[in-house]
C-alpha cells in the first residue's frame, strides 16, 4: 500500500510549498539491479533529446501522492507500489515562473510502455550514465 506522502516529505520543503508557482513531482525507479529508469525526450518536445526521471507538474486539485502516480503512469505505463522516501527538491525557473522539482525513491510494477513525449528509455547507473545527464538531473539525483 502507498503512503501518505506527508509522512515522508520534510517538514521544511512542506512549509515552502506556497513560495511557489509550479510543484514538479519526480519518481526514480530502479529495477532489481539497482539501475534508474532514465527518460529520454522526444526531439519535437521542449526540451528535445534530454534525458529525465518520470515527472510532471501537480495539477489542481491533486495532492503529491496523486500527481506523482499519474505521471509515472502516463509517462512509462507503470503502476506507482510505494513510496520509500524522499530523494531531493530542487528549485529552478522558467521565464517568471518560480518552480520546485520534488523527488522520490519509489518501486513501479509493469511493463515500460512510453508515452509520445518519449523517445526511448533506458535502465542505467548514475556513474555509467553521468555524461548523459545534464546539471539539473544530477542535482535532482543528489549528484551535483
Amino acid at each position: 500500500m502507498v503512503q501518505k506522502m506527508t509522512c515522508i516529505l520534510p517538514e521544511s520543503i512542506e512549509d515552502k510549498l506556497q513560495n511557489y508557482d509550479r510543484i514538479v513531482i519526480g519518481g526514480i525507479i530502479r529495477d532489481q539491479n539497482n539501475h534508474i529508469l532514465f527518460l529520454q525526450r522526444a526531439p519535437d518536445e521542449s526540451p528535445p533529446n534530454l534525458w529525465e526521471i518520470p515527472s510532471g507538474g501537480v495539477e489542481k486539485g491533486e495532492n503529491l501522492l496523486q500527481a506523482l502516480s499519474r505521471e509515472i503512469e502516463e509517462e512509462t505505463g507503470l503502476l506507482l507500489d510505494d513510496v520509500i522516501g524522499f530523494l531531493s527538491a530542487v528549485e529552478y525557473s522558467i521565464k517568471e515562473t518560480r518552480c520546485l522539482q520534488i523527488n522520490f525513491n519509489v518501486i513501479c510494477t509493469g511493463e515500460v510502455k512510453l508515452s509520445p513525449e518519449h523517445a526511448q528509455y533506458q535502465w542505467n547507473n548514475i556513474a555509467n550514465f553521468r555524461s548523459e545527464l545534464d546539471d539539473f538531473m544530477l542535482r535532482v539525483l543528489n549528484e551535483a
